[in-house]
């Protein structure tokens, strides 16, 4: 009963939170505090109920425990350009007013036997969004997008060597983007979608000091965002691509380990050319073609165990954008930019039941640039930087 009540709460509270964020990536490098300071490490190493959601088989694991944070994510996003595309002067710098999000994080994980555990994540995966006043095509630039997912799954214990898991996501999504309303377009605001999709794993451990871990995540299948528009209604099949990450962990030491993670996502899948998918009624809308390439993400995160109280953390992301520098507008709207991300975290335990987990990301400044006359921009820039605050109780 008393594990029932903490679902139902953190239910309720993180379904209201799933309005309440944006971030600017289509996916968060890790999720929790633990995970995002060791560089998103999620799936070679199993550190807390997190890998509910990026490595199922690994909660085998893990004793009974629930984990409970949040990200305060910030970003800090801005473009010039030239042509009558934009209403910018040459060369003026202008700067999304788009702010801080929170991103939500529990998870929850509860050994049914000594071999088989069940798990069930509620975290923030993704999201982007700009707010540009009156810069491009003499009107406000706004976009949106937000995902919360729901993963409930079992993981089961082989034996010593072997473990599987798998979850279930069930996700939902908001969206809005208004663009070139001066010139006729209307604006598609307040669309929600629900999707769902799966998570499969497996970890292996040869020897004590050495973990492999590999996950496969399905493709995303969301209902199509609808909006009412004067003329009728619009649809958007906005998907989100299957991805898979291998990995591995060593433990050279016995209050250290190291992970290094390879992640692909196929974006062109969802996000490819000529995609996502859009089904109009309203005349002046425009169909999309974000022409995203496939992406590979590397991770290493290393943890040191200090003494029973204090535990370090630190780690590295890297992954080459996939967006097309040829496609001026959805560079600007949806600016998935960011490459490179320096973490870093500490857990701090006050007695074998509770742990605060405290950690920090920053990404540098990464830009894009080009042109698309059919697009009226003769030159566009397009900058950004992130940085997250994030804490957590274990």
């Amino acid at each position: 009963m008393k594990t029932f009540k903490v679902l139902s709460i953190a239910a309720m509270v993180l379904f209201v939170a799933a309005n309440a964020f944006a971030t600017n990536g289509m996916r968060m490098i890790g999720f929790g505090p633990v995970q995002r300071s060791m560089g998103g490490i999620g799936v070679a190493t199993t550190l807390d109920a997190a890998s509910i959601i990026t490595n199922p088989a690994g909660i085998a694991d893990l004793k009974g425990r629930i984990d409970f944070g949040a990200s305060y994510f910030s970003p800090t996003v801005k473009h010039k350009a030239s042509g009558p595309g934009t209403m910018a002067k040459d060369g003026e710098t202008v700067e999304s007013d788009a702010g801080a999000s929170p991103v939500p994080a529990f998870g929850l994980v509860i050994p049914l036997t000594e071999k088989l555990h069940f798990g069930i994540g509620a975290y923030g995966v993704s999201g982007m969004g700009v707010d540009y006043e009156k810069n491009v095509y003499q009107s406000i630039l706004k976009t949106m997008y937000s995902q919360m997912r729901f993963a409930p799954g079992l993981s089961y214990k082989i034996n010593d060597m072997i473990s599987v898991g798998a979850v279930a996501n069930i996700m939902y999504a908001t969206m809005e983007f208004s663009a070139a309303t001066a010139m006729g377009q209307e604006a598609h605001m307040n669309s929600a979608a629900f999707g769902y999709g799966a998570t499969i794993a497996v970890n292996i451990k040869p020897v004590d000091m050495l973990t492999i871990g590999v996950a496969y995540e399905t493709k995303s299948n969301f209902k199509d965002f609808e909006f009412n528009t004067n003329l009728g209604k619009d649809k958007l099949e906005f998907d989100q691509p299957q991805s898979v990450t291998a990995g591995f962990s060593v433990t050279p030491l016995k209050d250290l380990t190291v992970a290094f993670e390879v992640q692909w996502i196929e974006w062109s899948e969802t996000n490819g050319k000529n995609k996502p998918e859009f089904s109009k009624n309203s005349s002046n809308a425009t169909a999309w073609n974000m022409n995203w390439d496939n992406q590979m993400v590397y991770k290493i995160g290393a943890q040191y165990v200090i003494n029973p109280m204090f535990t370090v953390r630190a780690g590295f992301n890297y992954g080459k954008m996939p967006l097309d520098e040829d496609r001026a507008f959805e560079n600007v709207a949806f600016p998935a930019i960011a490459e490179y991300h320096y973490t870093a975290g500490i857990g701090i335990s006050f007695d074998n039941n509770l742990t605060l987990n405290l950690g920090g990301m920053y990404s540098p400044e990464a830009k894009i640039d080009g042109a698309n006359m059919s697009q009226y921009f003769a030159h566009y820039e397009t900058k950004m930087s992130q940085y997250s605050l994030d804490m957590g109780i274990a």
